[in-house]
């Protein structure tokens, strides 16, 4: 008799119907049966075992627990080194441009380097070399006669001011302010009365009124040789803009203060752009 293949034989096996029953062991009663070959178990296993292997990629991948892999970065901790990378190499080279500054300037503070290198020679030579006009660049007769003439008013109006000791002080009370033109602050602070009198240091004429009730008001009067003098935190004001006003003229009130602190008034006294100190000119 000829033998059958292996291969039929084994997938004969493999469809085989097996029963699995579960019965009680005292009585022998049938709790559950079910109809299994071996095919149908390793196709269940087998199914089990991918959805859970996928399952479990799927949820590392796409929840929190990533972030427990040893090597792994969260996309917060790389986008935070990145910005701090871009802040960092901002900040080193902002450094460098003021190390370069700071060298600069003792440079020339030490005579090693001269501040003013425009009319130097090798600017000269630079402009010669490619054929620039010198003759345009340098100024004209009327203009040097121009500049002369605004230095010598200028000079003859800061004379005239610094010489003249003819101030009125604007306020009487404590100076707790002092001008810092370095920081940037103009004028002096001074501490006084609510509704204290407010005068003019010179005369001159009321160029603007401006402010409101509540947050108080501030006069520019104009005086000669085009000074200019600013008086702040009044809480009236006597005059309207085009009035003439004399030295020691009631310009308004001091305005009062909130609780706890001091009325203040602040003043100013500018010429040709530039502030003056106060301190000194009123001898406070």
């Amino acid at each position: 008799m000829k033998k059958k293949p292996e291969r039929k034989k084994g997938k004969k096996s493999l469809l085989k119907k097996y029963r699995l029953v579960i019965l009680d062991e005292s009585s022998f009663e049938e709790k559950f049966s079910l109809m299994l070959s071996r095919f149908n178990v390793f196709l269940g296993i087998g199914t089990t075992s991918v959805i859970l292997i996928v399952g479990t990629i799927l949820l590392v991948a796409y929840s929190s627990l990533r972030e427990y892999i040893p090597g792994y970065a969260s996309t917060e901790l790389r986008r935070s080194a990145i910005n701090l990378n871009f802040k960092t190499d901002s900040l080193i080279r902002h450094v460098g441009f003021q190390e370069s500054f700071i060298n600069r300037i003792q440079m020339v503070l030490n005579g090693e380097l001269d501040y003013d290198t425009l009319g130097s020679e090798e600017v000269e030579k630079f402009l010669l070399k490619n054929n620039s006009n010198l003759a345009s660049l340098s100024p004209s007769d009327e203009e040097l006669l121009l500049r002369k003439k605004l230095s010598e008013n200028e000079s003859l109006a800061k004379t005239n001011t610094t010489l003249d000791a003819d101030f009125q002080v604007p306020l009487k009370g404590l100076l707790v302010l002092k001008q810092n033109v370095a920081r940037r602050r103009f004028g002096i602070t001074i501490q006084s009365a609510a509704d204290q009198k407010v005068l003019s240091m010179k005369e001159g004429t009321v160029l603007s009124v401006e402010g409101t009730p509540s947050l108080g008001y501030s006069v520019s009067v104009q005086h000669k040789n085009g000074a200019l003098s600013r008086y702040s935190t009044l809480s009236s004001s006597n005059k309207k803009p085009g009035d003439y006003i004399k030295r020691g003229g009631v310009l308004g009130l001091l305005m009062d203060a909130p609780e706890d602190k001091i009325p203040e008034g602040h003043f100013e006294y500018w010429l040709n752009e530039e502030s003056l100190d106060l301190q000194k000119l009123l001898g406070l």
